[in-house]
């Protein structure tokens, strides 16, 4: 395998990363989907919320949710990608993202993509503070409870090989199942 070093510089970007030097690897990915709503519903936790982000929201924003939750699992793409393009995509119509907080403080989040016949869950998960504390399956039935108030015929996710090694057993056991797999070269940490 051949790798590509890169170093890029978010000039526009007020953030903790400042470079951030990566290389191209090559991941698994699986698509998966659910083609019936859970019979179970959730019952909310008395000291948690979700709210929708109002629009516009702003790439600086957007990036401090996403490399929250992403950093450890290499999730890049969002951080190297221009902030106009960015800011497009986050704020399209069909775009949803919403926070979760437990006792007001921010736990996680969750980007949804509506089509017609089915919402994809972009990206969700929990900040670092939040993890292993039994919160993640918690999180993943209210993502897959609000997928599918948005009325779709089914909903799809992915994972990959570089993500947390439960997700896919998790999202199994959750109900979807593999529709595919793919290899794909994806960008991952060298250092900061």
């Amino acid at each position: 395998m051949s790798k590509l070093f890169v170093s890029v510089y978010f000039c526009s970007l007020q953030s903790p990363t400042g470079y951030l030097n990566f290389e191209f690897t090559t991941a698994t990915v699986t698509f998966l989907e659910m083609h019936q709503k859970p019979l179970e519903k959730l019952e909310l936790l008395v000291d948690s919320t979700f709210t929708l982000i109002p629009k516009p929201i702003s790439a600086e924003t957007y990036r401090t949710y996403y490399y929250k939750v992403g950093e450890k699992v290499n999730w890049l793409d969002r951080m190297v990608m221009p902030d106009e393009e960015l800011y497009q995509k986050i704020n399209a119509d069909n775009t949803d993202i919403f926070i979760m907080y437990i006792n007001d403080v921010p736990a996680g989040f969750a980007e949804f993509i509506k089509e017609v016949d089915f919402t994809e869950i972009l990206y969700f998960g929990l900040f670092p503070d939040f993890v292993g504390k039994g919160f993640g399956n918690y999180f993943l039935k209210w993502v897959i409870e609000k997928a599918w108030s948005f009325q779709p015929k089914w909903i799809q996710l992915n994972t990959c090989s570089l993500d947390h090694p439960n997700a896919l057993p998790v999202y199994k056991k959750a109900g979807f199942v593999p529709i595919r797999t793919e290899t794909q070269q994806r960008k991952i940490l060298t250092g900061k």
